[in-house]
């Protein structure tokens, strides 16, 4: 089994007019279990990825109340423009694309309470 230094369990997507692109991810570190998640840059896992890093996807089975590994997360550039991308032939399920929309369950604003 492949020793994993990071986990990403969930995504922030910014949409402009060329399409929707991923921002942010829910990073997690490994080194002693499943660490507590950060919001983390997009830019700032490429450098972590560019050091040497092993970064995997990864869910929560509620079947089997366990994390589920994914695939292995890269990056790739052109024209300028760099993006992070799962392994090529990565299953639907374990692609980046696929992992929790962070910006619907989290929201940088606090929530007004209705008074009654």
């Amino acid at each position: 089994m492949e020793k994993w230094d990071y986990y990403i369990s969930g995504i922030w997507k910014i949409k402009t007019h060329d399409g929707d692109y991923i921002a942010d991810v829910f990073l997690h570190p490994a080194a002693e279990g499943f660490g507590k998640g950060v919001k983390t840059s997009k830019d700032d896992v490429v450098k972590l990825l560019i050091s040497g890093a092993a970064i995997t996807t990864i869910t929560w089975n509620y079947h089997l109340i366990q994390w589920r590994y994914g695939a292995r997360v890269e990056f790739a550039q052109e024209n300028g423009k760099t993006w992070l991308q799962t392994i090529p032939g990565a299953a639907t399920f374990d692609e980046l694309e696929s992992s929790i929309q962070m910006q619907y369950i989290l929201s940088e604003l606090a929530v007004p309470s209705e008074s009654h």
